[in-house]
């Protein structure tokens, strides 16, 4: 068996920060491979025991969105551009693609988001360590390449449980603001007959992108200039309780921001807690509808999961190239 990855004993929600003076509910130096955060539970034995109790059939869903379907871009972003390029007179064709790697289906890296506050990232890192040291990759997604991410995947199905319970019929389009509770997540998983165990990589679904692939052009346009409102996690004290004490090794929803816009409580807010405290992936827009179906016929909400970030230096974000196996 390999040795613990902590460099400290995990401690209690009650017992964050570690450090006096650390900003609230973070993690900093918990982990022996910083860079690596929470998927440090990703050990050999988590991911082989993962293969060998959930790859059954060998039926594989893929969970990412094609680059080019959030246009126009969300959140002022640069849309996804392709240029396709004829090397005549040889019969051959190149093309050069340029996107903003947030535009689509992607993990945040530890460079994404800082306490506002603090200005401090994942660690302490500051904006000038990054942006001012040649080749950093500090807090970036290279370790995250290197290793891969695999492991246990669950998924939440909240869109399809919310329309069995006759919500309000905006909610259950996905373009309005929801926080979705602790309770909630629970009662799904208690229905699905799934208990979660330290490393699982969660999955939500919100039912968000269904909503918006079902925009026209004018729809979807006017979500660029709208105020932004999607369903996603709560902002509580309780939502962040319950993260901490499950112990997920990355957390994703099928929304542009895993948590709810606008936020329920901002002293909450789950990005900065996340990425900047604990050191744990953020996946968003994760395209869950095909895996979603298969769940619901295999009548099973565990998957293996697979993803392997690009491999460059100082990633902020990267389409995740995830993969789940049944």
């Amino acid at each position: 068996m390999s040795s613990t990855p902590l460099a400290v004993p995990m401690p209690a929600f009650e017992d964050l920060p570690l450090r006096p003076g650390d900003p609230h509910h973070s993690a900093w130096g918990l982990w022996k491979n910083p860079a690596l955060g929470s998927l440090n539970h990703l050990t050999d034995e988590v991911v082989l025991r993962a293969a060998r109790e959930e790859i059954r059939s060998g039926e594989r869903v893929t969970v990412n969105l094609p680059l080019d379907t959030i246009k126009p871009a969300l959140l002022g972003r640069i849309d996804f551009q392709q240029k396709l390029i004829n090397k005549a007179p040889r019969v051959i064709n190149d093309d050069v693609i340029t996107f903003n790697t947030q535009t689509s289906t992607q993990w945040d890296s530890f460079r994404h988001f800082a306490y506002q506050e603090e200005k401090k990232f994942y660690n302490g890192v500051t904006q000038d360590e990054i942006h001012n040291t040649p080749n950093s990759t500090i807090n970036g997604l290279d370790g995250w390449s290197e290793k891969a991410i695999a492991g246990r995947g669950v998924l939440v199905d909240y869109a399809s449980w919310a329309a069995e319970q006759q919500q309000q019929r905006e909610e259950e389009r996905g373009l309005t603001a929801r926080g979705i509770t602790v309770s909630e997540i629970e009662t799904i998983l208690a229905q699905s007959k799934v208990t979660l165990r330290t490393g699982d990589i969660l999955f939500v679904r919100t039912g968000y992108l269904p909503a918006y692939t079902g925009l026209d052009a004018a729809g979807r346009e006017k979500l660029t200039v709208s105020p932004h409102a999607w369903p996603g996690l709560e902002q509580s004290k309780e939502m962040v309780r319950w993260l901490w004490e499950r112990q997920f090794a990355g957390v994703a929803a099928d929304n542009p921001g895993l948590e709810c816009v606008p936020p329920v409580n901002e002293t909450w807010q789950l990005h900065p807690i996340l990425l900047a405290g604990w050191g744990t992936p953020i996946g968003e827009l994760f395209d869950l509808e095909a895996l979603a179906a298969t769940c619901k016929r295999e009548q099973r909400w565990t998957f293996f999961v697979t993803s392997v970030p690009l491999n460059y230096r100082g990633a902020v974000a990267s389409p995740p190239n995830g993969l789940a196996i049944f």
